[in-house]
């Protein structure tokens, strides 16, 4: 008999564990998941930013017209890239 009650004293202590475990990790979890948010509204306002960079350039060089082969044939490639970025969020709105 004592050694049943040693037993479920034993078992009750490692589930008070677990339990405590449970908690700091579920804390842990919400923690990160907060910081993740935050990297990624981080990430995309720089994706963005470099997105409007990347379209001031292309104004830039298409204003000086010194543009040599391989520039115009990236700009081209981005022009057209933006363009199905366009046509992906017409297509959005119309569904």
């Amino acid at each position: 008999m004592k050694e049943l009650d040693t037993q479920l004293k034993s078992l009750h202590h490692k589930i008070q564990l677990l339990l405590k475990q449970n908690q700091l990790l579920h804390k842990q979890n919400t923690a990160l998941q907060t910081e993740k948010e935050l990297l990624q509204g981080s990430l995309n306002e720089k994706t963005e930013l470099l997105q409007s960079l990347h379209r001031q350039i292309d104004i830039l060089k298409l204003s000086s017209k010194a543009l040599d082969e391989s520039e115009k044939k990236q700009l081209e490639k981005r022009i057209n890239i933006y363009l199905a970025d366009i046509e992906k969020c017409l297509t959005l709105l119309n569904s």
